[in-house]
């Protein structure tokens, strides 16, 4: 025991100093014979939160049996302390979840948010889980955003239906931030989960209307669509998640969905080229081409020659902006100002801005080419647009 009070003695100034593992080891055989007092339990808390905050990230196995430690001591609930061991939970999740994706499995050892949560127990959630901070000028997630963003990704991944307790969550985390894409597409999730697509699709329009530029919510979008209850719809807005902004090694997924589309519309010339893409990119990042590739490919016919669907694409994008904006009225407004800005230092030319103005004067300002339409064409122009929280997200030329 003596040696029990020379670790105590200093041991949570060496775990904050950076020596927390070796602590926790020195700890340990005491807290397994039941040796450590229940009022150290506080202070072995604070060592394994350190010990798993300087733990690496490929160590899984070694944090989970800390976490499985920490639930069995007697601290209070709730406590910043429980709360900080919970960002610990979503960060060794997220670990689990790399690990399996590089090792594709193979002797991959999983962490589950999902089982995880009731030992630790959303009745300790406190005020300040739920305040976002501001780092870099940049405003970070709260810690319910990210536990929800892991347990809801688990969720996917198992197709398991979320509990009342965190649908609760989930409602209550809106109610705090409404207008957060992110809390609206996991909502969509959970709808999905427990069967109910129509209410799922409602939230996408909802999260699109506030993140229209962000494809994979139009890729979410689409997956809402069945091709077999509108294929020009799920094509529609399968095409909108291609041409919004993002890297083309992150759309593979959705040219394969396009190329699948394309052969539910007996259209195998212009799967075909949608297929070439998707090989052409799986081949340059030397990765292994999904079962779906395959499958796709058989049914198109041999001596199949691939035809650019960008035509096709352009006569049906407009059932997309339907779909996500046909809910907003249309206001008439015309171009009052046009802004022509110059090059800055980098040599980034920013884009034509115009400013239109409806009937009682009010003044709005957007991009034409976002909207494809021209931005030579003169001040006096008239133009339909769609607004939500105050900026145009449609415009159309009459």
């Amino acid at each position: 025991m003596e040696n029990l009070a020379i670790i105590l003695a200093d041991g949570f100034e060496r775990a904050k100093g950076g020596d927390a593992i070796q602590v926790y080891n020195e700890l340990l055989p005491f807290y397994k014979d039941g040796n450590l007092p229940l009022s150290k339990h506080y202070l072995f808390g604070w060592v394994i939160y350190y010990a798993l905050h300087q733990s690496p990230d490929h160590e899984i196995g070694a944090r989970k049996r800390m976490l499985a430690n920490y639930l069995k001591l007697s601290v209070p609930r709730p406590h910043k302390l429980h709360s900080m061991v919970l960002t610990e939970a979503i960060r060794l999740y997220k670990d689990s979840c790399d690990a399996a994706f590089t090792m594709k499995g193979r002797n991959s050892e999983q962490f589950s948010i999902v089982k995880f949560t009731p030992l630790w127990d959303l009745a300790n959630l406190r005020p300040g889980d739920w305040r976002r901070k501001e780092h870099e000028d940049k405003t970070l997630s709260s810690t319910v955003e990210k536990f929800l963003t892991a347990y809801i990704d688990e969720l996917e991944s198992t197709s398991m239906a979320a509990t009342p307790e965190v649908t609760s969550l989930v409602d209550e985390a809106l109610k705090m931030y409404p207008d957060t894409d992110t809390l609206l597409s996991q909502r969509a999730q959970l709808y999905v989960l427990a069967g109910d697509k129509e209410s799922a699709r409602d939230m996408m329009r909802r999260a699109l209307l506030n993140a229209p530029r962000k494809f994979f919510l139009w890729n979410r979008m689409a997956s809402l669509i069945a091709p077999e209850e509108s294929i020009h719809l799920h094509i529609a807005l399968l095409f909108k998640a291609l041409i919004m902004p993002g890297q083309d090694q992150f759309k593979g997924r959705v040219r394969l969905s396009l190329a699948k589309a394309w052969t539910i519309a007996k259209r195998p010339a212009e799967a075909l080229f949608e297929l070439e893409r998707v090989g052409q990119l799986y081949e340059t990042n030397s990765w292994h081409l999904p079962r779906a590739y395959e499958e796709v490919k058989c049914r198109i016919p041999e001596g199949t020659v691939a035809a650019d669907p960008t035509p096709l694409y352009r006569k049906v994008e407009h059932l997309a902006d339907k779909e996500i904006y046909s809910a907003l009225p249309q206001i008439a407004v015309t171009k009052t100002y046009h802004k022509n800005p110059t090059a800055s230092k980098g040599g980034f030319k920013p884009a034509v801005a115009w400013r239109v103005t409806d009937a009682a004067g009010n003044h709005y300002w957007l991009n034409p080419s976002r909207f494809s339409i021209d931005p030579n064409l003169p001040q006096g122009t008239s133009l339909l647009i769609r607004i939500h929280n105050s900026k145009p997200v449609h415009a159309t030329l009459p």
